[in-house]
């Protein structure tokens, strides 16, 4: 079941309906606020007319992500060709979904551009990333862009206490820690945290920046302010985990 961003459900079923589906898109925000899954779910609507995630097997789409190294390669991305130049056999597109598209390697990003500069009349490529300036300008400039926000406290709590029966100040509770991320809200509900999760730098200065929040939001504003940039930097470049751990726990320390 997919939940929020229902303006771009509304949207997309728009554009479906109405035949102007664009042929590449980027999807983009933080992790865990429903990209993949809105773009799996537009593939159910593509052959189901309906959009969520069914137990019904896909035919005309794909899911492309990172092999046993953690990259895309060229030789992956070019097996999107052959998919995509093949003929609908349920939906009105072949689609194609690459999932993590930050880790696309150079060669497998250039074979992308190829193929979204002249795509079949009937393919559909979605590239899904936390940012958009990890892929190349080149490729960046043929794709609509689409941002994904986090969904509010109150909406998270909604969602919690009306599809899974989550009491009210568990709700809360859970919405407050999620961070706007309903797959985080999920995972806490239902206690999905591996101890890669549980030790994972991100996790750690989520929970910092939550407790440092309800402990004085006003005395800690500033420090709370400095978690934030820190975080979004985190994101954004690949920065050494066990140096950026250290220079958070001594700003920690000095509170």
């Amino acid at each position: 079941m997919f939940f929020g961003h229902e303006d771009k459900v509304k949207a997309f079923k728009n554009l479906v309906d109405g035949g102007a589906l664009g042929h590449a898109y980027l999807f983009y925000g933080d992790a865990q606020i429903g990209k993949c899954n809105f773009a799996q779910s537009l593939t159910y609507y593509l052959e189901y007319k309906k959009f969520e995630i069914l137990e019904e097997p896909l035919i005309d789409s794909i899911i492309l992500g990172p092999n046993e190294r953690g990259i895309i390669s060229v030789d992956e991305a070019r097996k999107i060709r052959n998919f995509l130049w093949q003929t609908p056999l349920k939906s009105s597109r072949r689609t194609v979904i690459v999932d993590q598209a930050e880790l696309l390697t150079d060669e497998a990003q250039s074979s992308m551009l190829k193929i979204v500069e002249e795509p079949p009349k009937h393919g559909l490529i979605i590239f899904i990333a936390y940012d958009h300036q990890v892929l190349f300008p080149p490729l960046l400039s043929r794709l609509a862009k689409i941002y994904f926000t986090r969904l509010s406290k109150e909406r998270i709590k909604k969602i919690l206490i009306e599809n899974f029966a989550v009491a009210s100040e568990k709700a809360k509770s859970v919405a407050l820690e999620s961070f706007g991320r309903i797959g985080r809200a999920l995972d806490l509900i239902e206690e999905k945290k591996t101890k890669k999760q549980e030790d994972s730098l991100e996790k750690n200065l989520e929970g910092a920046i939550i407790d440092l929040r309800n402990e004085n939001l006003k005395k800690n504003s500033s420090l709370l302010k400095w978690l934030l940039e820190r975080e979004n930097f985190l994101k954004r470049y690949n920065l050494n985990n066990n140096i950026q751990k250290k220079v958070i726990d001594y700003k920690l320390q000095r509170k």
